[in-house]
């Protein structure tokens, strides 16, 4: 999660109507109209730079917004807000989810027949039931992204291979990239953010 404060110079009589406007955005944690040199203070809390990026052209569309000021510690070469799943291809789902469960004694976040995750915070480790031998090349990574477009466009621009180019489903656009040496990573702009499954992975498995 990227912090970001924003200070905002405004046009006079217009404070009360813009951090009324900033309030109603779910990106915006606290807004008050402030003395000194801005007019008006906002703190952000956004999924990535490009969020960020976005919101911040929001804020300045405000009418009776003159200019802003942006402060954030984030790294502008960071891509990804945080790793979402760790995916295990199974053979057999009952003993494996029995393994992770009873065993390790993790914590099931979430279960179908072919889909197990377990944990609540961080990374989800994931169960997929495989329709193949399993074998262990089969691990999948998955990162989410605020804007698939443009992380596809940057990824390009890199050189890096594609197993699917950019395709959408009803939990949201996704890429699949694959690392030098062969394992697939998927990447997903969500429709919405932090759902109860891990997004985009509806009985998916690219196999």
């Amino acid at each position: 999660m990227i912090t970001a404060y924003i200070l905002i110079n405004t046009q006079s009589g217009a404070e009360r109507s813009i951090v009324n406007k900033l309030r109603k955005m779910p990106q915006v944690k606290e807004s008050r109209a402030v003395l000194g040199s801005f007019d008006v203070f906002a703190k952000l809390e956004c999924y990535d730079m490009l969020e960020l990026n976005r919101i911040v052209s929001i804020i300045r569309s405000i009418e009776g917004v003159t200019s802003t000021n942006t402060l954030t510690a984030f790294e502008p070469s960071t891509l990804f807000r945080k790793v979402n799943a760790i995916i295990l291809l199974v053979s057999n789902m009952e003993r494996s989810k029995e393994f992770y469960k009873d065993i390790l004694g993790l914590r099931i976040k979430y279960e179908s027949p072919e889909w197990v995750e377990f944990l609540k915070d961080g990374a989800v480790l994931a169960l997929h039931k495989s329709k193949i031998k399993v074998t262990n090349d089969r691990a999948m990574l998955n990162f989410i992204t605020s804007d698939i477009n443009d992380v596809r466009s940057i990824l390009k621009s890199k050189g890096v291979r594609f197993y699917k180019d950019i395709e959408e489903d009803a939990n949201g656009k996704y890429i699949i990239i694959e690392d030098p040496d062969g394992y697939k990573i998927l990447i997903i702009e969500p429709k919405v953010k932090e759902t109860m499954q891990a997004a985009g992975y509806y009985g998916f498995a690219p196999i």
